[in-house]
């Protein structure tokens, strides 16, 4: 069946500062490639080409980074949704590109270890019916709750379910829709939720159950769970025959090494990992497991790293422990900085946000870091610290001359 995808990816996503500050939310990176690209690779496997995607909060880092697709074998057309006023709204913006075909609509803020578009094309062909993928999440809690007949048709959605209500199925922001639903969204005034409703009411929209790896990044924290469940899905090392290793170098588990990589004797590396295209492994460092370097990363003498993504043209200086954190591009990190992932107390990580303090729900959390950042020699960051875009951090000194 051939159709077009249309891919949602205009809002600022500001719970996901301070990555948002400076990139569309579909351009953090996990496990080496960023989750725009996960989706066009997945889309490109099913046999669907044409994409279509909404596009208005840092928009050049989409259209720059992947121009109109011709390098992936894709056609990429951007639609620029301006105000931003809503998902039903960013939809209605593709209806003279989508035409008279049935289409594909992703949110642009999910993962998955295998996109399930064949089968919603084959449910789709069959009854010809509206299809939504649904999935069963660790906590349903969070998410719109699906309920389902023994035919899988939906026949409830309760976004907003309080504890009596709580259904295990949930949305998995990916639908495979009719043309004829755009009439029905400009009835219900372009609201998204009550599209969805219309068509339950009518019996028109199943569900197709996703039984794989799944994530929704709405949080900083959430970034490192989707590191690690793609990475969980490695079972091989590939590794480049450009790297070169500077002395013995000690490896095991499945390791993503890029080209042109050079590692520094008496360095060990515990998979899964990725070290990106150009980067730099001082000696003696130690790499654990689900840490994710993006390209042009150099990482100094002695520094530990584990559970952690740099997205990559970073400088972590010599003897630092980084642990439990994401860091954005360009940072710097003088020597001796140091992650603090766990409390004292061993409770559970309290993070700093706008919408005041916030529980992250986990007992190790280290630091989340702006593009741009500089933080001076020798300093502590304290679990769940989080740092905003271009800012610095002076060494921490503690003599200076004495006559």
């Amino acid at each position: 069946m051939r159709m077009k995808a249309v891919i949602l990816a205009a809002g600022p996503a500001e719970r996901l500062r301070p990555f948002t500050e400076t990139r569309a939310k579909p351009m953090i990176r996990v496990a080496g490639t960023t989750i725009l690209e996960y989706m066009m690779e997945a889309l490109r496997g099913a046999g669907i080409s044409d994409i279509l995607i909404v596009v208005n909060h840092m928009r050049e880092s989409i259209e720059s980074h992947f121009g109109h697709g011709h390098d992936l074998g894709l056609s990429i057309d951007y639609v620029i949704q301006d105000p931003l006023n809503g998902i039903g709204a960013a939809l209605r913006c593709c209806e003279a590109e989508l035409g008279d075909e049935p289409f594909l609509l992703l949110y642009g803020d999910i993962l998955a270890t295998n996109f399930p578009f064949n089968r919603l094309q084959e449910q789709f062909q069959e009854s010809g019916r509206a299809v939504a993928a649904v999935t069963l999440p660790a906590s349903s809690a969070d998410f719109g709750n699906v309920y389902l007949d023994h035919d899988m048709r939906i026949v409830g959605l309760v976004e907003k379910p309080k504890d009596r209500h709580l259904s295990n199925h949930v949305f998995a922001g990916i639908f495979l829709l009719p043309p004829s639903i755009f009439s029905l969204l400009q009835k219900v005034g372009n609201d998204i939720e009550q599209l969805y409703q219309a068509l339950i009411g009518k019996g028109a929209l199943y569900g197709n159950l996703w039984d794989g790896g799944w994530i929704d990044i709405r949080r900083p924290w959430h970034i490192l769970e989707a590191n690690r469940l793609m990475m969980d899905d490695w079972t091989n090392s590939r590794i480049h025959h450009s790297v070169r290793m500077e002395g013995p170098v000690h490896m095991e588990g499945p390791l993503h090494i890029e080209e042109e990589v050079v590692i520094g004797a008496g360095s060990v590396l515990k998979g899964p990992c990725f070290i990106g295209r150009g980067s730099y492994i001082g000696n003696n460092t130690l790499i654990r497991e689900y840490t994710s370097l993006g390209p042009g990363s150099t990482i100094g003498y002695g520094t530990e790293l584990k559970n952690c993504v740099l997205f990559g043209r970073s400088i972590l200086g010599r003897l630092s422990y980084i642990g439990d954190s994401v860091i954005g591009e360009r940072v710097h990190l003088g020597t001796g900085v140091a992650t603090v992932n766990l409390r004292e107390d061993n409770a559970e990580i309290v993070m700093e946000s706008e919408e005041g303090q916030l529980s992250s729900g986990m007992r190790k959390l280290g630091a989340f870091i702006g593009d741009d950042v500089s933080i001076g020699a020798r300093n502590v960051l304290a679990p769940g610290t989080r740092i905003r875009a271009r800012y610095q951090v002076d060494d921490l000194i503690t003599l200076r001359t004495v006559l």
